[in-house]
């Protein structure tokens, strides 16, 4: 059978069973880059050599060094200072509803920020006499703005798996450490805006009661003071040493896995908490993705597929008018498949396109990064939404009306700041 028919079996494999989720996305991929290894489309390095590549290894690190973080009393601290002062401002309240979880998905997934958060907003919405369902959608959206956005922890090591992307498909093209970030902040901090100044207005009025199982509270510590203050101080200093790393004589990579060693050497961490730290399932399903990018590009069918893309990506094209291509195609998707799945499914026929009309693909590729932020209007488009849906005893109708005009705003301001700062 042809290298391209293969090629094209193991990439639908991986679209169809990334979306329908009966098999565990870690393994998909697996499957699809060792379809491809047994039927000699791929050699051993290009469908394995990415679970040893630099991107990988700094994505290992970093879940480490982020585990010794979060064994900290920082997500304590993070809820009591920004909830230290209370009132029945209703922005003020709306504002609180959306900092804490955007503060927390720095450090953790969505889900676990609002099981954190939703308690205590039902208390402040008790006492200040303000309806439960006001707070809790806003609560889900603040979470979905903020997963990842930052370039700490994890994210720290995303523009790394991006570049190694790019680089699979043979552009030269690289995002810098805050490229992803400021490309997606501004249309975070415009939904916030657009939330507090008229958004709210469009929220259901209701009380709801938590189950015991709906309750979350945080752990205090288990540090001593003193290596409390030092899985901080650790945690800074590889962040710090990240951002520099033009100034050092090691690199990136290099840093993320010293401040993992150190993180387990001085007692933060012991053996047995760095490997729990690390969620395996992700890291099969990147190193994996990329061998499959690498089959992509090698075999033509990235070319096949690009060729489809380039009925809507051509030279002729506005960069503000393939932003919004690949931006609205993905929003509208996004509310019913996972994001990550599109994200990966996407990036590389986008790339291939935008390098076939001779395009820089840094813009179009942060559209679809960018567009994963909007997955807040259904159940299906994100686990946090899905928790605020049930715990808010919200309708389709209800998050629909709330969320359409915030996904509009996302839209516009980023259709017309991506172009703007990729140049």
């Amino acid at each position: 059978m042809e290298p391209i028919v293969l090629v094209l079996i193991a990439f639908a494999f991986v679209a169809v069973f990334l979306c329908w989720g009966i098999i565990p996305s870690g393994l998909t991929c697996f499957i699809a880059v060792s379809f491809l290894w047994f039927t000699g489309v791929l050699t051993i390095q290009d469908a394995f050599g990415n679970f040893i590549s630099g991107s990988i290894i700094t994505m290992i690190s970093m879940m480490v060094v982020s585990a010794g973080l979060l064994k900290t009393n920082l997500l304590n601290h993070i809820v009591n200072i920004t909830t230290k002062t209370k009132g029945n401002n209703i922005r003020f309240l709306l504002l609180i509803s959306m900092v804490i979880p955007f503060l927390l998905c720095q450090f953790t997934g969505g889900v676990t920020a609002l099981i954190t958060v939703i308690p205590l907003l039902l208390a402040l919405a008790d006492a200040s006499n303000i309806s439960h369902t006001t707070l809790i959608l806003p609560a889900s959206v603040g979470a979905q703005l903020g997963i990842g956005l930052f370039p700490v922890g994890l994210s720290a090591s995303m523009f790394l798996l991006k570049n190694q992307i790019l680089s699979n498909c043979g552009t030269t093209a690289q995002y810098g450490f805050w490229d992803l970030c400021m490309a997606r902040l501004p249309g975070a901090i415009a939904s916030m805006l657009f939330i507090l100044l008229v958004g709210y207005k469009f929220l259901p009025h209701r009380a709801v009661t938590l189950n015991a199982d709906q309750k979350g509270k945080l752990k205090e510590t288990t540090l001593s003071p003193a290596k409390e203050k030092l899985a901080y101080a650790i945690f800074i200093i590889t962040m710090l040493g990240m951002i520099v790393k033009d100034l050092l004589p090691i690199d990136l990579y290099q840093i993320a896995v010293l401040g993992a060693i150190i993180m387990i050497l001085s007692g933060v961490l012991n053996e047995r908490e760095a490997l729990t730290s690390i969620h395996w399932p992700t890291i099969f399903m990147v190193a994996s993705m990329l061998g499959v990018v690498t089959a992509l590009t090698n075999s033509g069918v990235g070319d096949l597929l690009a060729g489809f893309m380039s009925g809507f990506i051509n030279s002729k094209m506005g960069i503000i008018a393939i932003c919004a291509i690949c931006f609205i195609f993905c929003v509208v998707l996004t509310q019913f498949m996972d994001n990550t799945t599109l994200i990966n499914v996407l990036t590389p026929v986008v790339v291939i396109a935008c390098m076939k009309a001779n395009i820089s693909p840094l813009a179009a590729c942060a559209a679809i990064e960018v567009s994963s932020i909007t997955s807040i209007m259904t159940p299906m488009a994100s686990p946090s939404t899905a928790m605020a849906y049930s715990m808010g005893g919200y309708t389709i109708k209800e998050m629909a009306k709330f969320c359409i005009p915030i996904i509009l705003v996302q839209t516009i301001v980023s259709i017309i700041w991506l172009p703007i700062y990729f140049g």
